[in-house]
């Protein structure tokens, strides 16, 4: 009866593993990878992967076409800092406010680092204005991918993209070599 019991423990583990490897989408011939997000376009992304540009740019859409994003691909592998900036490193970045919340956070893993800054810009009254987030992914002595987005929180699509550009990123695999 253990034995039972471990086979069925097994095969659980086994089977969300299953479900994440046939979610994959390969992009640039195989180079990398993220989990499908199923408001995301992805025959379009998926279109992009033969153009002989596919290291330097990448644009991701959502399926009902509205929003779309560039993603760039710099030559250099950015390497990516965990320390959070200081007030006067915002305000060199984002100039000066006193109604803006900063929160970042980053993910390191074997397959690429992945960092996330967000910045809430506030009204007079404390509610908000605008959110920006600017997206890293970066791994070792390779490229590195980085995108910017900034919605208003009352433009549903907007949202819908910031939060697939979220998940976008967090899923995201290099095989580069």
């Amino acid at each position: 009866m253990a034995a039972r019991h471990s086979t069925i423990l097994a095969l659980l583990f086994y089977m969300p593993n299953i479900a994440v490897a046939a979610d994959q989408i390969r992009y640039c011939n195989n180079m990398f990878s993220f989990i499908s997000i199923k408001i995301l376009d992805n025959d379009f992304i998926k279109s992009q992967s033969a153009q002989p540009n596919c290291k330097n740019e990448l644009k991701i859409k959502l399926k009902n076409g509205k929003k779309i994003v560039k993603l760039s691909f710099p030559s250099e592998s950015y390497q990516l800092d965990s320390t959070q900036p200081t007030m006067a490193a915002l305000n060199d970045i984002k100039g000066k406010s006193t109604n803006t919340i900063y929160q970042g956070y980053l993910v390191r893993n074997s397959t690429g680092d992945v960092r996330i800054d967000t910045f809430i810009n506030q009204n007079k009254e404390g509610g908000v204005d605008l959110i920006e987030k600017d997206f890293y992914f970066s791994k070792k002595d390779t490229y590195s991918v980085y995108a910017v987005y900034k919605t208003r929180p009352d433009d549903l699509d907007g949202m819908t993209m910031l939060n697939a550009l979220e998940q976008f990123f967090l899923s995201l695999k290099v095989d580069w070599n």
